[in-house]
């Protein structure tokens, strides 16, 4: 896959332990990073995302993206940041899908991309599932 190219085929593996594809998360990787190359943002800043979305095309098209994907897959996403930035273990992924449908209180979308350091959290989580970000 070409960073920041929509995934050709976001489906995923029947045998795939994440009901999200490796081809879709480094899509959302590639293009948050684009998203948060020139931002004064850092770890821990209040971001107001409703605002970048109606200013910014990029993030507006990426958070659309997001909104758009099954809730199996917003959900994975989220875990997978979880999992990345350390908040869960791997062994309490089942656990923590379950906690994140039930929290959910705002866009996946908007939740995700208020977080700066998205994109380095999504790669680690998709490491520690011995997965790593498609470039091509």
């Amino acid at each position: 896959m070409i960073p920041g190219k929509w995934p050709d085929n976001p489906e995923n593996d029947e045998d795939s332990v994440l009901n999200v594809s490796v081809d879709t998360v480094s899509f959302i990787i590639a293009r948050s990073q684009e998203a948060w190359v020139d931002s004064p943002y850092e770890e821990g800043d209040e971001v107001d995302v409703t605002e970048r979305r109606s200013s910014e095309a990029g993030f507006s098209e990426l958070a659309q993206f997001i909104d758009d994907l099954n809730e199996d897959e917003r959900i994975d996403l989220v875990c997978l940041m979880w999992l990345g930035r350390s908040t869960i273990t791997i062994e309490e992924f089942e656990q923590a899908r379950r906690e994140a449908l039930r929290e959910a209180t705002q866009s996946t979308a908007d939740y995700l991309l208020s977080t700066p350091l998205i994109a380095d959290y999504l790669a680690e989580g998709l490491e520690a599932f011995g997965f790593s970000v498609e470039e091509g």
